[in-house]
């Protein structure tokens, strides 16, 4: 990797401002990113913006930026969706799996809160990582996104978490997806990175490879707390970084 800091692919260049893609718009991302030291960025919107991505905007912006630039989407996986199958078939480097949706409930929207309180907390753990398994069995997912995002608030199991979220685990490593290492837990109510260390360790004993992530919606959040994200890989045990083009995984070695 060069000496460099690896790869961020989960950066939102539209956040929630919506359309329309355009270099000037994507710029400060990629200026962030060199400044960060990363070796390849990617961008990866909510799938609800779709419609405003331009193919073309990513091809200009490769051939001016100083570093590769990935392009991706992150789609908010629900089982009754039929329009996985046409979304994968565009020319993505990668697609991020992510489960925000519990039925009809946004768990992790602002406001949403208080509808934790109508869950048993192991029934939603088990309820919230029964949808990532079935995203991860989809086969669509290069990226499985915020494993334990249902923590965001700081709920948590009774039963050990490693135990209810196996079944997903193992549906991941069948997979041969990788699990995203995402920084900005440690910005959110939880206070901690996710997925939490007990089941990176069992991501790392399954196989699974991971990649380290800032989830950014703004060119400052580009990178951020990578060192610590990087520091919980390795203290795992990792040794190398999944990277991805035309969605072919590439391992690379971690630095240090």
């Amino acid at each position: 990797m060069g000496g460099g800091k690896g790869a961020d692919y989960h950066l939102h260049g539209l956040a929630h401002g919506g359309p329309p893609h355009t270099v000037e718009k994507l710029w400060p991302y990629v200026e962030a990113a060199r400044k960060a030291g990363l070796d390849e960025m990617g961008f990866a919107e909510h799938d609800r913006y779709l419609n405003g991505l331009e193919f073309g905007v990513f091809a200009e912006l490769r051939r001016l930026a100083p570093l590769p630039v990935r392009q991706g989407i992150e789609i908010d996986f629900h089982p009754t969706r039929s329009d996985l199958r046409h979304i994968a078939a565009l020319p993505w480097d990668y697609l991020i799996g992510s489960v925000h949706h519990i039925g009809n409930w946004a768990f992790d929207a602002p406001g949403e809160e208080a509808r934790f309180d109508e869950w048993d907390p192991d029934e939603l753990y088990l309820s919230y990582f029964d949808l990532v398994a079935r995203a991860a069995r989809t086969g669509f997912f290069q990226i499985i996104g915020h494993l334990d995002l249902i923590k965001i608030y700081g709920h948590r199991p009774t039963r050990p978490v490693v135990e209810l979220a196996e079944p997903a685990l193992r549906a991941i490593a069948e997979a041969g997806a990788a699990v995203e290492v995402n920084t900005a837990g440690l910005f959110k109510p939880v206070g901690e990175i996710y997925p939490s260390r007990d089941l990176l360790e069992r991501c790392f004993a399954l196989g699974i490879p991971v990649t380290v992530s800032s989830d950014a919606h703004s060119p400052e959040e580009v990178g951020r707390a990578r060192e610590e994200g990087l520091a919980l890989v390795r203290g795992v045990g990792y040794t190398h970084l999944a990277t991805f083009k035309g969605r072919q995984l590439i391992p690379v070695p971690l630095d240090g």
